[in-house]
């Protein structure tokens, strides 16, 4: 892959999990009638809104990314094989499988809610871990496959799993988070969203915009 393709795939992980965490918020809002207070990647509502929607959200909507991705990577062009790549890997499906295996996640709060229970029965979790696994495996077996062709194929394939969950834990959960815990630019200004949240979003989107087509260029040499 070429550093093009790299730098736009970055933004659009970023993008991505702000999307995602936008489901979360905005679902709460038009659900329970309020913005939920949140940092870079956790949010929190009233005790009053009980209702697993606004939770829901978010891991639904990073299943349909993936699930457009995978639909990109059976194409037979190069270029939409490889922004399908992006889109599948910049949902993080591997963070996801990662997080429900720890017992942590947003799948396992909904399945408790559903379930009825106050704590996660051994059932309940083996069927949100196998659920979650076969949606995600499956983006990442399709991401895999999209990779045929092309030299340094392992290298490559590895890059792209791992990229999402390191740029996302590194830069948003520990440096970003760290810096709203330290009350910078934390007052909530749009949507519930803090100062600095939104000028990071506003940043991302205008990157993502000036780097979309950058997706459709990978400069990766192919197998002869």
């Amino acid at each position: 892959m070429g550093l093009r393709w790299l730098a736009a795939f970055c933004v659009l992980i970023l993008a991505v999990h702000e999307a995602h965490e936008l489901a979360h918020t905005v679902t709460g809002r038009l659900m329970c009638g309020e913005w939920a207070t949140r940092d870079f990647n956790e949010w929190s509502l009233s005790a009053g809104c009980t209702t697993p929607a606004p939770t829901a959200a978010g891991p639904l909507f990073s299943y349909l990314v993936i699930a457009i991705g995978i639909v990109l990577t059976r194409r037979a062009d190069w270029n939409a094989r490889w922004m399908g790549l992006a889109l599948i890997f910049a949902a993080n499906p591997l963070a996801r499988i990662i997080t429900v295996g720890m017992r942590g996640g947003d799948e396992l709060v909904v399945a408790r809610a559903l379930s009825g229970g106050q704590t996660i029965s051994p059932t309940v979790y083996w069927l949100t871990m196998t659920l979650v696994t076969l949606i995600c495996g499956a983006g990442i077996v399709a991401g895999w496959r999209a990779t045929r062709g092309i030299r340094w194929r392992a290298a490559t394939f590895a890059a792209i799993l791992l990229l999402p969950m390191v740029l996302t834990g590194t830069l948003l959960f520990v440096l970003f988070n760290g810096l709203l815990r330290d009350g910078f630019l934390a007052q909530p200004i749009v949507a519930g969203s803090p100062v600095f949240i939104t000028i990071v979003t506003a940043i991302v989107g205008v990157l993502l915009i000036a780097t979309a087509g950058w997706l459709r260029n990978p400069s990766t040499r192919r197998v002869a």
